[in-house]
């Protein structure tokens, strides 16, 4: 009976172990998807690695990802920021490495003026396609003229190019 006793101790111990390890192990992926070191997205769980890498592989061209704002909140904070001529706070709202370029164009005064005259003060209808969208206005030159925007990695729209 004794020998049956610690047995059961043993098996009880070992059951126990792993009851404990399984919530642990729950409580750390918790801890990694908060911390953004596992991202789901196609209905699959990547590492952090694993998402840049896939993030970087050609002919990904469209991932679904929550929008955290939208093209027309990037824009009016855009054209806020020229009317204000707070550059810098209007090339925040452009893709990173498309800021040098606009940050160059901003100092010729007059296509600036010119730009900032032009410019529609609010844009709806967007045609958005995945994780880039174009709008087209009219400035009366005889062209239509586009604002394109990219959604980013994060969720986060951008201006591409005006």
């Amino acid at each position: 009976m004794d020998k049956l006793k610690k047995v059961l101790k043993i098996v009880g111990l070992v059951v126990a172990l792993a009851i404990v390890a399984f919530i642990a192990y729950g409580f750390y992926i918790n801890w990694q998807i908060k911390s953004g070191n596992l991202v789901k997205a196609n209905n699959r769980w990547y590492t952090k690695a694993e998402w840049d890498q896939y993030l970087r592989t050609p002919n990904q061209q469209y991932v679904e990802i929550p929008a955290i704002n939208t093209p027309e909140e990037v824009y009016t904070k855009f054209r806020e920021a020229l009317l204000k001529n707070d550059f810098e706070g209007a090339l925040n709202e452009m893709r990173p490495e498309r800021r040098e370029a606009y940050r160059e164009a901003f100092k010729d005064q007059e296509r600036l003026d010119k730009l900032i005259k032009t410019m529609p003060e609010k844009i709806e209808n967007i045609n958005i396609k995945g994780n880039s969208g174009v709008y087209q206005w009219d400035k009366k030159d005889g062209y239509f003229h586009g604002i394109y925007f990219e959604k980013g990695a994060k969720g986060i729209w951008k201006i591409d190019s005006i």
